[in-house]
């Protein structure tokens, strides 16, 4: 299977049950399985722990999106999304606690649908807390069945339609 291309979060994009460690480690770890897919370059962490600097891409109930910068863009070929899961949680640079983190790189905005339905699926916190301690992966994965990259583009254009 084509790992830039994707069009549906899979097990090969879950991680469950990592240890605690620091936020940059936590950046390191999905950052380093986007560039082992070869959707980025090596330099791309280092853009995703500016971007952090910059402003926190923690998003509440226990969910940080860490993401390069802007000038990282052009360096980006298709699009990935990761989920590493911290049962017990990392600080997350002060601002939050972070069970999920969900690395992302994306040029254009094939990921915003998928994006979408991962909020969708942890907007709720007893919800995001069951994905927090969940150890099956296909069980985990299920919370975010019918997520796709381009299935958001579906909803918009119905709803344009209407």
């Amino acid at each position: 299977m084509d790992r830039k291309n994707r069009t549906q979060l899979v097990l090969d994009d879950v991680f469950l049950a990592r240890p605690t460690e620091p936020m940059d480690k936590a950046i390191e770890f999905v950052g380093g399985l986007l560039i082992a897919r070869g959707i980025v370059p090596p330099s791309y962490i280092d853009s995703m722990k500016r971007r952090e600097e910059i402003a926190s891409t923690y998003l509440g109930n226990g969910v940080a999106l860490p993401h390069g910068t802007r000038e990282s863009l052009e360096n980006i070929d298709g699009v990935g999304v990761v989920i590493a899961q911290y049962p017990d949680g990392l600080d997350w640079g002060g601002v939050g606690r972070a069970y999920l983190v969900i690395g992302l790189a994306a040029a254009g905005t094939e990921h915003v649908p998928l994006l979408s339905g991962i909020a969708e699926a942890v907007q709720d916190e007893d919800e995001a807390r069951i994905l927090w301690t969940c150890d099956d992966p296909a069980e985990f994965l299920a919370k975010f069945s019918g997520v796709g990259y381009r299935d958001g583009e579906k909803q918009m254009q119905k709803q344009k339609q209407k």
